[in-house]
């Protein structure tokens, strides 16, 4: 039917624009043809003018009227509605021009049959009565408890039908049933009237009642896919959009939903939408609509432009990042800074490639360079790629950084691990990174790794959790990005992942186990090994089903002719799950070098999270994929674009904007770094217990090594792989700290420190003041800045006080804790 009538409304529509002599722009109406099947079914038309580059909605601006009043009813609003099995037509009108939309009708019979899971759970779900403040909460409310968004319906039925005394259904009068008057309101109700007599809903949960309120069936297709139209469109202020979602089950059918879901907003300053799915576009940017529908979470993607045209013809890309970021500037019709200054770009580049700050000799050289490729050449330098060891200096400082960050993810601790298995790890992260070790074979290692915890660094991991499903929850947010503790109790509300996805993922690890060295007749009784048993299963706690292991969006993998299920997992994650896994490193990287991930936070990748770039994501990915999961090769291509070279300073016409990048976004320095950066800029080195003398916070190998200043500035436990553990948000502690502290103070005045050099050497007031610039914000001062040093070192009752004033002042400047 659909294929047949797709000409006849295209000659339609085609018809309207020769009429109107090119004056009017087309109509076009979806869909082109409609099924409805049962009494219940609707469908959402969607009517919509097509305007330069963008779709304008008319859905409400047309007419609508049935051209056989039989068979079909349709309201102002563009929903029609069955009343008799047969074949019929809608008519849409809408500047002068008229399309028929034919309607086929079936199984509309007296006395319907209602799905409990397919209508009375959606049901409730669109009306809040599933919500976690509700009846979802965890005792429920008022004696009635449902499980969250209709999670288990198995579960909700006997709440509904059976408890108390059957009190809420009544089957010989279904209006008179406690739940409808509850929600109605006709009886008093702590939730206020969710509905009204005679709406779609009430009528639906009237009829299910009336049918002998039948319960779930376990044979019942299921919603498998979200198709939402549009799943992205580019609007202006004011305008409106009726959306249209279809559902895609598990049968291979297709149904209009469009009237069962809910909508909500997910940034209510851009898009704001009714419970109908009709959009309001009320502020420029990019926003999204979360649509929700029996487990399956999606969004329609709402892009507003700031101005209609910008002029982005100066800009010249280097390479596809800065191709595929102005595209989307193009979009939303933003423009960038301009570059950065030479001495912004040397130590942005430093503290974000290395954690260091770059010496004062080497900026001086690096801006009187002339050679164009200075900057590539730098970036090269620092992550070791030049191929010339007199050039590849830095390769112990990129290893000690990005062991850090590794360490973090991989929750190295001794606490958890002993003081062996610690060293272990994080000399097994170290070795991995000096070796350029492949990515994909790092986090295989990391999965599959068993033996003794003092003998193979990558076990401990496992010592890091303390069951399978604490490793599930830890492997999907390190490697694919996904928190997944939601799914453990119920259905994640955000995502299409259930509990069946949360205990498949486990049954990964249902083998694993640990013992002590003693148990294997060792005589160190303090070493873990890590081992696989013969058999294990995982038990799905609410159906006491034993569950297959399941990757993420997979199928159930068989396992019984394999020794080590955890192997499986680490084929699926760099084979069909490669594009998962490499989209997680690639935006948890570009979020550490540019502020925000391109899905933020780096670490909660969901549908309804969705990228502020997908096609910038996308491309990272598969770069990252052909270059054979190299860490440098990923770090190389964001580090040389111009994206990461732009100004951090917002242009001044432009509205200020962390996830579109027309500027680079301004990062305090982490507290490992910003110690030793303090440190550097003081000349003195901090002494930490249990190490030499000369080892740099940023070469720490866990979180128990005793510092005040550290744990002050938001050194994480690693307790949890969440990045939210690094905290940067400041607060009246830090500011005393850094401001006031025992360290701050004791390394200004330290005997052997900078200012003491400065003194001793007896350096002129102009070049000390220039170096003290130079070791802090790595540039030389201002003549501005020149004079103001002198006269703080003027009043100060001596040079090295004046000094020690200056410095402080310095290490107290956003300039110095920030990067930017």
């Amino acid at each position: 039917m659909r294929r047949l009538w797709m000409p006849l409304a295209l000659f339609l529509v085609a018809m309207g624009v020769a009429n109107a002599h090119g004056a009017t722009a087309p109509i076009v109406v979806e869909p082109l043809a409609a099924t409805l099947t049962g009494n219940f079914a609707r469908v959402q038309l969607q009517a919509t003018r097509r305007e330069a580059n963008r779709a304008l909605d008319v859905t409400r601006e047309a007419r609508y009227s049935s051209l056989s009043p039989q068979v079909v009813s349709v309201s102002d609003t563009g929903q029609v509605t069955p009343l008799a099995n047969g074949a019929g037509r809608v008519r849409v009108e809408c500047d002068g021009k008229k399309i028929d939309v034919p309607v086929t009708v079936a199984g509309v019979v007296a006395e319907p049959v209602v799905s409990f899971r397919e209508d009375v759970i959606a049901a409730f779900n669109r009306l809040g009565c599933s919500q976690g403040a509700c009846h979802a909460a965890q005792y429920g409310q008022g004696g009635f408890k449902l499980s969250l968004l209709g999670y288990a319906p198995e579960e909700d039925y006997p709440q509904l039908v059976r408890d108390r005394f059957q009190r809420r259904v009544a089957l010989v009068d279904p209006a008179e049933s406690l739940f409808l008057k509850k929600a109605t309101n006709t009886i008093s109700h702590r939730g206020g009237c969710r509905m009204k007599p005679g709406s779609y809903e009430y009528e639906l949960l009237k009829a299910w009642v009336a049918c002998g309120a039948p319960g779930p069936k376990a044979d019942e297709p299921e919603v498998v896919k979200l198709i939402i139209s549009p799943a992205e469109a580019i609007y202006r202020i004011g305008d409106h959009r009726q959306l249209r979602i279809e559902g895609r089950y598990s049968d291979g059918t297709t149904r209009d939903i469009t009237h069962r879901v809910k909508y909500d907003s997910l940034l209510d300053g851009v898009v704001q939408v009714d419970a109908t799915g009709y959009m309001t576009v009320v502020g420029a940017g990019q926003g999204a609509v979360m649509i929700r529908y029996l487990g399956q979470a999606d969004v329609s993607l709402v892009v507003t432009p700031f101005r209609d045209r910008v002029d982005l013809s100066a800009w010249k890309p280097a390479n596809l990042i800065d191709e595929l970021v102005a595209d989307r500037w193009q979009r939303l019709g933003l423009k960038p800074a301009g570059l950065c200054s030479d001495e912004q770009f040397m130590r942005r580049a430093y503290l974000d490639a290395i954690g260091t700050l770059p010496a004062p000799e080497a900026i001086e050289t690096f801006v009187k360079s002339r050679d164009p490729n200075k900057r590539t050449a730098l970036v090269d330098e620092l992550l070791g790629l030049t191929g010339d060891p007199a050039r590849d200096r830095f390769v112990n400082e990129w290893v000690a950084f990005w062991s850090l960050k590794w360490g973090d993810l991989l929750l190295n601790n001794s606490k958890t691990m002993g003081s062996g298995g610690m060293w272990a790890l994080n000399n097994w992260i170290r070795q991995s990174l000096r070796e350029h070790k492949p990515m994909d074979q790092f986090a295989c290692e990391v999965i599959t790794a068993e033996g003794s915890t003092r003998d193979v660094g990558p076990a401990n991991f496992f010592l890091s959790s303390k069951d399978p499903v604490d490793l599930a929850e830890t492997t999907t947010q390190v490697f694919l990005g996904v928190r997944l503790q939601c799914a453990k109790c119920h259905h994640h509300p955000f995502e299409a992942y259930s509990q069946h996805d949360y205990y498949g993922l486990a049954a990964f690890f249902a083998r694993f186990g640990s013992k002590t060295s003693a148990d294997f007749g060792s005589q160190n009784g303090g070493i873990r090994v890590i081992k696989v048993s013969t058999s294990g299963t995982m038990i799905h706690p609410r159906t006491k089903e034993a569950m297959q292991p399941t990757p993420l969006g997979g199928k159930p993998i068989a396992d019984a002719d394999v020794r080590d299920p955890r192997k499986l997992l680490a084929d699926w994650l760099v084979g069909p799950g490669k594009q998962m896994f490499a989209r997680n490193i690639a935006n948890r990287i570009w979020g550490y070098y540019m502020g925000t991930g391109i899905i933020d936070p780096v670490d909660d990748v969901r549908a309804t999270n969705p990228p502020s770039n997908p096609a910038l994501l996308d491309a990272l990915a598969q770069r990252f994929i052909d270059s054979g999961y190299d860490l440098r090769q990923l770090m190389r291509l964001i580090m040389t674009s111009r994206v990461y070279q732009l100004s951090s300073t917002p242009p001044a016409d432009m509205p200020p904007d962390a996830r579109f990048y027309t500027h680079y976004n301004i990062k305090r320095l982490g507290a490992e770094v910003l110690l030793d950066a303090i440190d550097y800029a003081c000349g003195t080195r901090e002494k930490f217990a249990g190490v030499p003398l000369g080892t740099r916070a940023i070469e720490l190998p866990d979180p128990n090594y005793a510092s005040y200043f550290l744990d002050t500035l938001g050194r994480p436990l690693r307790a949890s792989a969440c990045e939210c553990e690094r905290s940067a948000d400041p607060n009246l502690a830090q500011a005393l700290q850094i401001a006031n502290g025992e360290l701050i103070n004791r390394k200004l005045d330290d005997a052997k420190g900078r200012i003491a050099g400065l003194i001793g050497k007896k350096t002129k007031p102009e070049a000390a003041i220039a170096e003290l610039y130079l070791a802090t914000v790595s540039r030389r001062p201002s003549a501005d800045e020149l004079q103001q040093g002198r006269a703080i070192i003027e009043r100060a009752p001596s040079e090295r006080e004046g000094l020690q004033d200056l410095l402080w002042a310095l290490c107290n400047s956003r300039e110095f804790l920030f990067n930017h």
